[in-house]
């Protein structure tokens, strides 16, 4: 649904939520600016959704405003805050001069609180629905996320190649929020240069875990060993313990990618794209990850990498990445974690060196 303050204050009720911070704050400043509430007025309360509850959410803004003829309630932290504890508060029933909002800010924590999470966005998505009132979510849009770099770019008054804006959206996940954070280091980083390039891009910008996940497979599939290891080194790098982040993250994401390029392979080998694939290859697609889901990037890299190897090829890299897990579960014989992996990068080179060499 696209987002206009004006259309957001025709309700009382608003939810502010999805992955992109940077477009949430701004929603929420457009429509303080838009209502003419400023963040100091008397008329305005700001509580969080983990030390407060529904009910005295509907008790604020259902005050009578004393200076102005409107009362606001700022909810942070939504989600924090199962919505069946607001089930017994009627918010279709807020009085006119109420507009409470809901923000459901970014969360951290491991899997299990992060599904708790979207559950409760779910929740509540429904509740405040069912009550009448409006839900704007402000997901990645890697295509819109692009086009947005190049006016934040102009409006700094600083050009941008489309080679380092494509390299900047794709480093930073196709976060608008994140590429916009990356941006502020790039312009303090190149001073009066007035024009970014992509290696500027690549000195400065933070990648993603996805981004260096593919860059590490990249490497592999291109016989670039250095590289490869080095993506390693930064996919651990930040772990105490190199073991903490193998089975969390690197081994899921690098299994994941291999699914990827197996469907691509699939659709090179059926000559369609992944978002037109013939119904005997999209019903062979996992629900996830789905290649036809991907973000642009994400779908022209797999399909990229598939084009360098064979279906048996790309079996053999499964079954290194599934003696990799048992080897450093203690299944089979290994030395040190780092050791194992460096073996699996090496172990899948071999097989991308097989591949060229049996053209």
């Amino acid at each position: 649904m696209n987002f206009t303050p004006e259309k957001a204050l025709q309700h009382r009720l608003i939810m502010l939520c999805g992955d992109e911070e940077a477009l949430r704050r701004r929603a929420l400043d457009d429509i303080l600016v838009a209502a003419n509430i400023q963040k100091d007025d008397f008329d305005l309360e700001t509580v969080a959704a983990d030390v407060t509850d529904p009910a005295s959410w509907y008790a604020s803004c259902g005050t009578a405003p004393f200076l102005g003829a409107r009362r606001t309630t700022i909810v942070r932290h939504l989600l924090r805050c199962e919505a069946e504890k607001g089930s017994s508060v009627n918010f279709a029933k807020l009085p006119e001069f109420s507009l409470l909002i809901l923000v459901a800010d970014d969360e951290s924590g491991s899997e299990d609180r992060q599904k708790t999470f979207r559950n409760a966005k779910t929740n509540w998505t429904k509740a405040v629905t069912k009550a009448g009132g409006i839900v704007y979510a402000f997901d990645p849009d890697p295509k819109g996320a692009l086009e947005a770099v190049r006016r934040e770019v102009a409006a700094s008054g600083k050009k941008i190649t489309g080679p380092a804006a494509l390299a900047l959206v794709e480093m930073t996940g196709g976060s608008l929020s994140r590429a916009l954070d990356e941006l502020a280091k790039i312009h303090l980083f190149l001073g009066d240069q007035p024009v970014i390039q992509e290696q500027d891009i690549r000195d400065v910008v933070v990648a993603s875990r996805e981004w260096n996940v593919f860059r590490l497979v990249d490497s592999v599939f291109n016989g670039q060993i250095p590289e490869a290891l080095r993506q390693l080194r930064v996919l651990l790098g930040s772990q105490a313990k190199p073991e903490d982040g193998v089975f969390r993250n690197l081994l899921p994401m690098v299994s994941r990618q291999l699914r990827l390029i197996w469907q691509a392979r699939l659709c090179i080998e059926a000559k369609c794209s992944p978002s037109n694939a013939k119904p005997e290859i999209a019903r062979m697609f996992p629900s996830k990850p789905k290649l036809s889901s991907e973000q642009p990037f994400s779908m022209n890299k797999a399909m990229s990498l598939a084009g360098r190897l064979s279906l048996p090829q790309i079996e053999r890299c499964f079954g290194i990445v599934a003696d990799t897990d048992a080897r450093l579960k203690g299944a089979l014989n290994s030395f040190s974690a780092v050791d194992t992996l460096e073996r699996m990068i090496l172990d899948m080179a071999s097989v991308v060196a097989t591949a060229e060499s049996s053209r």
